[in-house]
């Protein structure tokens, strides 16, 4: 009997869909990673190519890929089958995931570390004087310049006489504790000290998380994502709340809402704004992809990617005044303008959150709360990009599936993201973390890029046209209106020539990563990140090219033909050339041996006309050849004509 098809699993209800896809794509990058690239790129600024890049390059691949998911309902290995060739592209999008929730995790775990932190009777950030800070602490309240330099003396041991403290070099409790104490921040890459255990469970309690929630596959993660990505939104707004009463907060905000133009002529504010669109929507790494393979086939998909990108950015931009609007508490806390009020980076929202938190009422509660959210926007988008990478493998190879094997597969990849995720929990692994979270920009780009020419212009815009109004139903005006008006233009033309214009501009105007804590190597380190993630499409492309045939013909074509031999016959005396001398016209440069080619033959390809020496019937063509003087470099000058018997 023949094999019957496996049925795939699918969504409870299309609301789980959308609720995956909200929390995959509002996740720590609104609250973590948009806030920072916000502050290094000149606030306001880098809200105009933000918004540029959602319209022109987010919303279109967006939809490209979850309609290329739901239409073949395989996985992003699977799915390759539009293509084999870009096969590649898969894997390329695998490597990136895997790179992505293994280093993504990492700021989960610090989030927990942070969670059980602030179950104390006394919040840790909220003081100095402690055994991790310097003389150069201060809590909002505190005088910078008039402080007794034997302070602390008695219960740390801190000296400070001769100390200078200014507005300058000023640092907050909040975030001393983080760098001297949950860090244990050293000075560089090149020195990655000791493995921090506190954080490496916690980041082993945060894998655990993953490994639970995925264990059943997608129909567990649907029913999760309802709680993950739902319950961070009532705690943002009451930090917004808090955030817009604190004394300065208008200062944050102004700097937030005002655009510094001259940031815009700098590619890397490009190139930041193009790579936050695309990790925060999810795109570039087949999540999308797999997600959407689960969704019914007749599904709206050109509706849903309209409203999940909008839902996404508007949650960055209102987290946005929320982190703004405590940056200018602390500025005018320290005596200094919004931009040097604290270092840019990873740990920016592990700095000025707590600094917030710390002035509510009864903070503890509201740490425990905001941690607890920050746990729910990583697991929102962890999750899924867990479940990303397993899919793709599960689809591609059914020795990992049933269900005590799909068990075991699981458990381990887990428990392998762990392990691989243990440099990023050393004492200096805080500088491999910012490092691939700069490198890994310039991937999703040229993965969005490759999208588009193996699906749109390879696959063909015409079949792809079809496969949408399939699904979609080509009798709405409305739906054919949004596709041809908008999605039609932006995947032809716009988006992949705005992501080549992007990708053209950073390299042209590219700086290497420099300053304190990373030396030259790493800008080597970055770039072999960037090559292990890339390697995939080229290599692919070749081998299967010349596993299907292309090697052999590839020889072929960089064989002689058949007319190669010296002009006489005296000269060929190499057994390659003595093939059948019955047929060998010293007097002819043409076909060899008495072959004749016909008109219609192309160039290279043999006739296979039979010798006249072989047959009993005539050939059905003879070359005639007008006999002429040779020049000087011993080529022919007469001229030959075919003529039919």
């Amino acid at each position: 009997m023949p094999e019957e098809p496996e049925i795939r699993a699918s969504w409870g209800r299309h609301l789980e869909f959308i609720v995956t896809c909200i929390g995959f794509a509002v996740g720590l990058g609104n609250v973590w990673r948009f806030p920072y690239l916000c502050f290094r790129n000149g606030g306001g600024a880098f809200l105009i190519p933000y918004i540029i890049c959602l319209v022109l390059m987010g919303i279109p691949l967006f939809c490209l890929e979850i309609t290329f998911g739901q239409f073949a309902s395989l996985g992003p290995l699977s799915i390759w089958s539009v293509n084999p060739l870009f096969k590649g592209l898969g894997y390329t999008m695998m490597a990136l995931v895997a790179i992505l929730t293994i280093y993504y995790n990492v700021v989960v775990a610090q989030a927990v570390y942070f969670f059980f932190a602030s179950m104390q009777s006394t919040l840790p950030w909220t003081q100095c004087g402690e055994d991790w800070n310097t003389c150069y602490c201060r809590t909002g309240d505190e005088n910078t310049t008039d402080l007794d330099p034997l302070r602390w003396f008695n219960s740390s041991g801190l000296n400070c006489t001769g100390i200078v403290v200014n507005g300058s070099n000023i640092k907050s409790a909040s975030e001393e504790y983080y760098n001297h104490y949950v860090l244990e921040k050293t000075s560089g890459i090149d020195e990655p000290g000791s493995l921090k255990w506190d954080l490496t469970l916690c980041n082993l309690a945060a894998w655990t998380i993953i490994c639970i929630s995925l264990i059943k596959g997608v129909s567990s993660l649907g029913k999760t994502q309802y709680f993950f990505a739902l319950f961070p939104y009532v705690i943002l707004t009451i930090l917004l709340v808090r955030g817009v009463t604190l004394d300065g907060a208008s200062d944050g905000i102004h700097f937030y809402i005002t655009p510094e133009t001259s940031k815009l002529t700098k590619s890397s504010v490009w190139l930041d704004a193009a790579s936050q669109i695309f990790f925060s929507l999810s795109t570039s790494t087949g999540s999308l992809t797999a997600m959407s393979s689960y969704s019914k086939f007749k599904n709206n998909s050109l509706r849903d990617s309209i409203i999940i990108p909008i839902i996404n950015c508007c949650t960055s931009f209102y987290a946005g005044f929320a982190i703004f609007s405590i940056l200018g508490y602390m500025a005018k806390a320290k005596g200094v303008a919004v931009p040097d009020v604290t270092q840019s980076g990873t740990g920016l929202v592990f700095v000025a959150y707590p600094e917030a938190l710390a002035k509510m009422p009864v903070p503890q509660l509201w740490s425990i709360l905001f941690f607890f959210m920050m746990i729910c926007l990583g697991m929102g988008t962890q999750i899924p990009s867990a479940e990303t990478l397993l899919t793709a493998l599960q689809d591609e190879y059914k020795c990992l599936r049933g269900k005590w094997r799909s068990i075991i597969f699981r458990v381990s990849m887990c428990f392998l993201g762990f392990l691989l995720g243990l440099p990023q929990t050393t004492q200096g692994g805080t500088y491999l973390l910012d490092l691939l979270d700069i490198f890994v920009g310039f991937p999703l780009l040229l993965v969005g890029l490759f999208e588009f020419i193996a699906i749109v212009w390879v696959y063909g815009f015409g079949r792809i046209t079809e496969d949408v109004m399939v699904m979609m139903g080509g009798d709405s005006f409305i739906t054919r209106l949004l596709y041809y008006c908008y999605f039609s233009w932006t995947w032809l033309i716009v988006a992949p020539g705005f992501i080549l214009a992007i990708i053209v501009f950073d390299s042209i105007n590219y700086e290497p990563v420099t300053g304190p804590g990373y030396p030259e190597w790493s800008e080597t380190l970055g770039w072999l990140t960037v090559a292990f993630i890339m390697m995939w499409i080229p290599v692919w492309y070749i081998g299967a090219y010349c596993y299907k045939g292309g090697f052999k013909l590839l020889v072929d074509l960089n064989q002689p033909l058949p007319q190669w031999h010296p002009a006489k016959k005296e000269h060929c005396t190499l057994p390659r050339y003595q093939r059948d001398p019955n047929f060998f016209d010293p007097n002819a440069i043409g076909p060899p041996y008495g072959e004749v080619i016909p008109d219609d033959v192309p160039l290279g390809i043999s006739s296979n006309v039979s010798p006249p020496s072989q047959s009993s019937e005539p050939p059905p063509y003879e070359v005639v050849y007008n006999k002429g003087a040779y020049d000087n470099q011993g080529y022919d000058k007469g001229e030959s004509e075919m003529t039919k018997l």
